[in-house]
């Protein structure tokens, strides 16, 4: 880890982010189908609350990888990838559950990254998945469009990216989302 990296200045920053993200008002207001009966309608809303906290928890862990030499691409940049390390050459697209992209979502994705990998062959470029089926995670090697991308899921890209941080920074992200929820 880099010496000039301040770990308890990052989670102050992170706590902070994590805060304003949870407590920003959800919308409550859905389009019923005419079929929709009250308990329909109370699934629904369940459902949306639900969708949103998930869509949330994904916007925390992208602004959560804003770690050391990472910085968070944010929404729209001209990648269109998550997280960049110019001094580690890694990027990263991120998703919060293995299920998150359908095949055409996940083909867009392996685009981008394919497509960054032959504009800048000396990175590494990660399809990386927070929650995947088991914790522990995995990594592997996925060919596309000629190009090698990774796989890294789980606890292994937890490591990649956290390295010896890695325990710390999940447990307070943690106690931040319960106790900011």
């Amino acid at each position: 880890m880099s010496s000039q990296f301040q770990l308890q200045k990052y989670l102050q920053i992170i706590e902070n982010k994590i805060k304003e993200i949870l407590q920003r008002p959800a919308k409550e207001d859905l389009p019923f189908d005419i079929l929709d009966n009250e308990i329909d309608k109370e699934i629904l809303l369940i459902s949306l609350k639900i969708k949103q906290k998930q869509m949330k928890y994904g916007e925390i862990w992208q602004m959560v990888g804003n770690y050391n030499t990472f910085i968070d691409l944010r929404v729209g940049h001209e990648t269109g990838l998550d997280i960049l390390s110019e001094k580690r050459k890694i990027a990263i697209e991120l998703k919060n559950r293995y299920n998150t992209d359908n095949a055409s979502s996940k083909k867009s994705n392996f685009d981008k990254l394919a497509k960054f990998k032959n504009e800048y062959p000396d990175y590494e470029c990660i399809y990386g998945i927070i929650n995947d089926k088991i914790p522990e995670g995995f990594i592997k090697e996925i060919q596309h469009n000629n190009k090698k991308i990774k796989y890294y899921s789980g606890d292994k890209l937890f490591t990649l990216i956290f390295g010896n941080d890695k325990t710390e920074i999940i447990d307070f992200v943690k106690r931040m989302c319960k106790l900011y929820s």
